[in-house]
């Protein structure tokens, strides 16, 4: 009967000791970012938000319908605005009838639900095909730069609404796929970069020489070492999305849905409103788009100082 040696610190087939050395990595990689007071407030922001997406899906009796108030469809000012009453609320009301304290809540969790699904699909694709096309080359190496090429020259907004009319479907899951097409080149383009490199390098080697096929190489070995920049794309690239969301709502895109609560949403109907008559309207969703974009670019900014390995030494 054959017997299995396990070395302590292990159980066949999962390894603890490699745990334990991502998990001070990844305290270290926490230790630096709040060593840096933007990056800090960029985490502290991003959690904050993320913590009103919990809140909002699980704890909050809602719907993905912002409820009007017909018998009183009138905006009123929060009570802190001046000449605000205590009907207004925390953030007032819009047309018509809209608690925008609420709107808001509902807004946030849809549209960082929806940016986020964008990013991370197109970054998980991106990086298959980066990692594959760096490590083989060839044909399908060259036929990738040229489609990112070809990616990188289109207009998001442009091709979205072309996109949309062509199908005739203006609804926020189009946006969605629509933009998933365009999302997954930039990430294949970094991570082939990174695996250009890091194929090269010695533990490589020695995987080969062990006898690890290709697939375990590219998926165990390589894709691993080029997800630094990869991370520091996705915290940028949500608040891209989110913007590019909001951009089309308020234009008109999703004109058909009036009640659908989402922040560009909510600024076209302020917009619609009167701006001078009801500033507020605009102005709560509006901060609350620019705070959560400072906010991720803050982190992202943070993010690729702490992955510089000159940071800790």
């Amino acid at each position: 009967m054959s017997t299995v040696t396990v070395r302590r610190g292990e159980t066949a087939g999962f390894d603890m000791s490699g745990w334990r050395r991502r998990l001070r990595e990844y305290w270290l990689m926490l230790r630096l970012l709040m060593k840096s007071p933007p990056a800090a407030a960029g985490l502290i922001i991003v959690l904050g938000y993320l913590g009103i997406v919990i809140y909002d899906q699980f704890f909050v009796a809602h719907n993905d319908i912002m409820l009007p108030n017909f018998s009183d469809p009138f905006p009123k000012a929060p009570f802190w605005w001046p000449g605000g009453t205590a009907a207004g609320g925390w953030m007032g009301t819009t047309y018509p009838g809209i608690d925008l304290g609420d709107a808001v809540l509902k807004a946030i969790r849809i549209d960082l639900m929806y940016s986020t699904f964008v990013v991370l699909s197109g970054a998980a694709v991106g990086s298959l095909i980066g990692v594959f096309a760096g490590f083989r080359g060839g044909f399908f190496d060259e036929a990738l730069m040229r489609v990112t090429d070809v990616t990188y020259s289109i207009p998001f907004l442009v091709f979205a609404i072309a996109v949309a009319f062509a199908l005739n479907k203006r609804d926020f899951l189009t946006i969605n796929f629509i933009l998933l097409i365009l999302w997954w080149p930039p990430y294949a383009r970094l991570v082939r970069a990174q695996s250009l490199s890091v194929k090269e390098l010695k533990f490589v080697e020695a995987a080969r020489a062990a006898g690890a096929s290709d697939a375990r190489i590219m998926i165990r070995h390589v894709l691993p070492n080029t997800l630094a920049p990869v991370f520091v794309q996705i915290s940028l690239d949500l608040g891209v999305v989110t913007q590019i969301f909001a951009a089309l709502e308020f234009i008109g895109f999703n004109a058909g849905n009036l009640f659908l609560p989402e922040l560009g949403n909510l600024i076209n109907i302020g917009w619609t409103i009167g701006f001078r008559e009801n500033p507020w309207t605009i102005l709560v969703p509006g901060i609350a788009l620019l705070i959560f974009t400072v906010g991720v670019n803050l982190l992202g900014d943070g993010l690729r100082d702490v992955l510089d390995p000159r940071a800790r030494r």
